[in-house]
């Protein structure tokens, strides 16, 4: 498999930390940020963002607003489904999968990836 560059935006020490290392072992290229300001600012062109909801006290639409720079298709991390109700996330081409599921954001990764 060739190594696909996945951008992570997550809090340190975020509950998903042990999925991202299974994908680490399963051969993609993560890059962990904390803060959406770095994720504008890095390097690099990643072919997927991972973002975690609770991230700089700003609300996930502006939140993905900003990553769409970055043209790279993004899933969004929702600790309780709540931003499946937000119409402008849902009607965007952006993936909601709740975050304590890895199966559900490992397969989501997959299909986007696919």
């Amino acid at each position: 498999m060739t190594s696909k560059n996945l951008l992570i935006v997550d809090v340190p020490q975020g509950q998903n930390q042990s999925c991202y290392k299974e994908l680490e072992n399963e051969g993609y290229s993560i890059s962990i940020i904390n803060t959406v300001e770095e994720a504008l600012n890095s390097e690099g062109k990643p072919q997927l963002i991972i973002l975690n909801t609770k991230l700089d006290g700003e609300g996930s639409e502006k939140i993905i607003e900003k990553l769409k720079t970055k043209n790279a298709p993004i899933i969004l991390c929702s600790e309780w489904g709540k931003d499946k109700l937000s119409f402008p996330i849902w009607a965007s081409e952006v993936s909601v999968v709740k975050s304590g599921d890895y199966k559900d954001l490992k397969l989501s990764i997959k299909e986007i990836l696919s």
